[in-house]
């Protein structure tokens, strides 16, 4: 694994200080956990995408075929 600059290891310190963690360790803990979040969304977002084109593609419109879900 790749360590961190000297910069960076200070970016962290000074940012978990500001945003109230009790230790780096803590802040990058939450971070690492954020950007995963943020990584599940964005694959969320693309297969929904996707699924949004296939369905254009036959013909079909997205909202009548929410509206057959709901009824």
């Amino acid at each position: 694994m790749k360590t961190l600059t000297l910069k960076k290891e200070r970016e962290i310190e000074e940012a978990a200080k500001e945003f109230g963690f009790t230790t780096k360790e803590e802040f990058i803990s939450q971070a690492v956990k954020e950007k995963i979040l943020e990584l599940k969304k964005m694959k969320f977002f693309a297969v929904s995408e996707k699924i949004r084109k296939g369905i254009l593609k036959r013909g079909r419109n997205p909202e009548n075929l929410l509206k057959q879900f709901k009824s």
